[in-house]
């Protein structure tokens, strides 16, 4: 029997194809985390499933013999093709997309109800990718989020570690971790020089935030992190336009030393911030 390390081997010795870094074409050729990802998604008879990347398919094949549909969204047109060459190709359950994830108009390919979603997130695209995730999040129940070890670290980072930051944030705001498992780098091929985690990601029922107070949350993350070393008051004020005093009294008045940092802010501390900055009137445009 071949093996799935084989088997992408194969592809590339063919002459055809190179994997591209940019793409974060590293194939998952372990069964074992293949299987893990399975458990993780737990994919019922009724369940329709997003798959982002499904590269040479390998975890795909497994997806659509469990799930009642699954949208695998690829960007490269020569794993578009070999997929739909491939058995699962002319599976039922199979709808391959051949798209970018980042500029697909999901509102308009997606069922209207919530799906679960997988994906393999390369380094180059994974910030972005997320964030667009979080936006969309009303079409998903759940995520399986293959990410580089550094990503997933930043994701569920502690206020005041270096590793903390906007992208931490805005995760606390989503959702809140399930399960994660470890991957190194002798799991794919070829092997990358680094290594990945596996993270299962549920969604709140609602965001922590009204839509209305993300501007200006979003404002407040930009200035904590942007300017790392500069008191929260001293940034809070030069992202808004505003005097640091005033800043200062209201960050005050809402339980926060004007004189922290803000990496040091936790979720809440941020989202009270943002309503208290609002009540005030202070703002960027005001």
């Amino acid at each position: 029997m071949v093996s799935l390390y084989q088997e992408a081997r194969a592809v590339v010795r063919d002459g055809s194809f190179k994997p591209r870094k940019r793409l974060g074409q590293n194939f998952l050729v372990d069964e074992g985390i293949l299987n893990a990802i399975v458990r993780l998604v737990d994919p019922a008879p009724q369940d329709e499933v997003v798959e982002i990347g499904p590269g040479l398919g390998f975890l795909t094949r497994r997806l659509v013999t469990v799930a009642r549909r699954v949208w695998a969204i690829e960007v490269d047109s020569f794993l578009v093709e070999r997929l739909r060459q491939s058995s699962s190709g002319s599976h039922p359950a199979l709808e391959l997309l051949h798209a970018d994830f980042l500029k697909i108009p999901l509102n308009d390919v997606l069922p209207p109800g919530k799906v679960k979603l997988v994906a393999n997130l390369p380094y180059s695209i994974s910030t972005p990718a997320l964030f667009r995730i979080f936006d969309f999040r009303e079409h998903f129940s759940l995520l399986v989020l293959m990410l580089q070890k550094e990503v997933a670290d930043r994701l569920i980072a502690e206020p005041g570690t270096k590793a903390y930051g906007s992208l931490s944030v805005w995760f606390r705001i989503h959702g809140h971790i399930l399960d994660k498992v470890s991957v190194s780098p002798e799991a794919f091929f070829p092997r990358p020089k680094v290594r990945s985690t596996v993270l299962k990601i549920g969604l709140h029922r609602e965001p922590l935030v009204r839509e209305t107070d993300c501007p200006m949350l979003h404002t407040l993350v930009r200035a904590a992190f942007g300017q790392r070393r500069k008191m929260l008051s001293n940034a809070v004020a030069g992202a808004l336009g505003k005097d640091r005093a005033e800043v200062a009294q209201t960050l005050g008045g809402a339980g926060i030393d004007p004189r922290r940092r803000g990496e040091t802010l936790t979720v809440d501390e941020f989202i009270r911030l943002a309503r208290a900055l609002k009540e005030t009137g202070l703002t960027a445009d005001s």
